[in-house]
């Protein structure tokens, strides 16, 4: 495997911190389920955005840098464009989030946050796909 472009390790190691913004979003936690002061603990929507904003600038620019780069498969770019846009709507779901947090109430009602949750599964779901395309056309 070492014989992969840099980028490639790079998108890599993008995904990993971006599924750890994912797990602390939507991983079940009774620090998150059960209000205890002391053992509660909130989800900083502001923090997963500044996060998710900076790891898609990253991304973007890798995206930029590889396409049509020699020794990158096709599969690729399609899968770098599918985790691109996954993460930009889960950027854009914390920062909904984080302004219902700070007070304003009426942003984002419950009914448009679950139809957020079904359009971001399906883009996961998407990129997961196509990673494992990705994966099989790196092993041939």
């Amino acid at each position: 495997m070492s014989e992969l472009p840099n980028e490639m390790y790079q998108v890599h190691s993008i995904l990993e911190r971006y599924v750890v913004i994912h797990d602390k979003i939507f991983k079940f936690s009774l620090r998150k389920a059960i209000p205890i002061p002391g053992l509660f603990k909130p989800i900083d929507y502001g923090q997963h955005f500044r996060e998710l904003d900076s790891l898609i600038s990253a991304l973007e620019q890798l995206a930029i840098s590889t396409s049509n780069k020699a020794g990158i498969p096709n599969v690729f770019q399609q899968y770098v464009t599918a985790l691109l846009k996954t993460m930009q709507f889960l950027r854009d779901m914390c920062r909904r989030l984080y302004d219902k947090s700070q007070g304003d109430l009426q942003s984002y009602k419950m009914g448009q946050y679950k139809s957020d949750v079904t359009r971001y599964e399906g883009l996961v779901e998407k990129y997961r796909s196509l990673g494992s395309t990705l994966n099989e056309s790196i092993r041939n």
